[in-house]
């Protein structure tokens, strides 16, 4: 079972992560309201795939089930989980413990 809290953990630090390999310090910085998508994420679209795939592996490590995080239903930018941190990371428990 994943809870919200481990979620968050696992999110923010993927994003301190790419922060530090793309040069991008507010990444380092991320918080629960941290944008993922739009004009003001600090990501592209290389960045986001590439935290989806980090966290669908952390996912899989912490609970020892494999997930799908991005599905053709979660990418509309205005009902997205992928639009802030905290969004994610309640995806992210949905997901794993369904």
């Amino acid at each position: 079972m994943l809870t919200r809290e481990q979620a968050l953990t696992l999110v923010v630090r993927c994003l301190a992560g790419l922060g530090r390999e793309l040069g991008k310090p507010e990444l380092e910085q991320a918080d629960e309201l941290t944008c993922l998508l739009g004009e003001s994420s600090p990501l592209d679209s290389l960045a986001l795939v590439k935290l989806i795939v980090d966290l669908e592996e952390d996912v899989r490590i912490a609970t020892g089930k494999s997930v799908i995080l991005a599905e053709e239903n979660t990418m509309d930018t205005r009902t997205s989980p992928f639009r802030r941190v905290d969004l994610l990371a309640e995806h992210m428990v949905e997901v794993a413990n369904k």
